[in-house]
């Protein structure tokens, strides 16, 4: 099952991300996500948190429409999305596409990306995308489709990274070692439609990005 989640940050509602939505099967708002979809005229199934973000005009609507509304206590160990990536993983999603996941709140930023890192471990494939970056988490290999010229930047994500291999991209490597805080993997491109990435030891951030 492919589920896709909107949080509250940045989200820029063009055709491409409205397609993007409407091919998944299930839709989850994070707390104030849903200001998003309400400005898309997009109906969630679920709407999940505190509620403390989203405003009354968007909660009464979405209620009318007997939208379902999961609210937890304010004070609580989790944030919104990580409730909605929990409830998302109950309903047996295989796949998660996470919008909405980048804002001005930095903290907020970095503990979203890093919520990649256990749903991969889980078999769940999942990305991060905005207008500008779509952002996974590989700790073995990923095919990356796109168009001969995207930008391609790895980074890694533990001390070091050991065996990587990048075929299909203007810089190739085989088989090297990377560390944290290297900045050889950045502004890579693609030389094909079709890049595979391999790693054997470590975990990497692979970011598909545009100016």
């Amino acid at each position: 099952m492919k589920c896709v989640i909107i949080a509250n940050g940045d989200f820029n509602a063009n055709e491409g991300l409205k397609t993007l939505i409407e091919e998944c099967n299930y839709i989850i708002c994070a707390d104030g996500g849903a200001r998003h979809l309400f400005k898309m005229n997009i109906m969630p199934h679920m709407i999940v948190g505190d509620l403390d973000s989203i405003d009354v005009d968007t909660k009464s609507y979405f209620e009318k429409k007997n939208v379902l509304l999961h609210k937890f206590p304010k004070r609580k160990d989790y944030t919104d999305m990580e409730l909605a990536i929990e409830y998302a993983v109950k309903k047996g999603a295989t796949e998660i596409i996470l919008l909405g996941a980048i804002g001005n709140r930095m903290d907020h930023t970095i503990a979203n990306v890093t919520l990649l890192k256990p749903l991969a471990e889980k078999g769940i494939k999942a990305r991060i995308v905005d207008e500008h970056n779509e952002i996974v988490f590989v700790n073995n290999s990923l095919e990356i489709e796109g168009e001969i010229g995207d930008t391609i930047s790895i980074i890694p994500l533990s001390e070091k990274v050991e065996g990587v291999t990048l075929e299909g991209f203007e810089y190739p490597l085989d088989d090297a070692l990377i560390r944290m805080g290297s900045s050889i993997g950045i502004s890579n491109r693609l030389l094909k439609r079709k890049a595979i990435i391999t790693i054997k030891k470590g975990n990497i951030l692979v970011i598909k990005a545009k100016d």
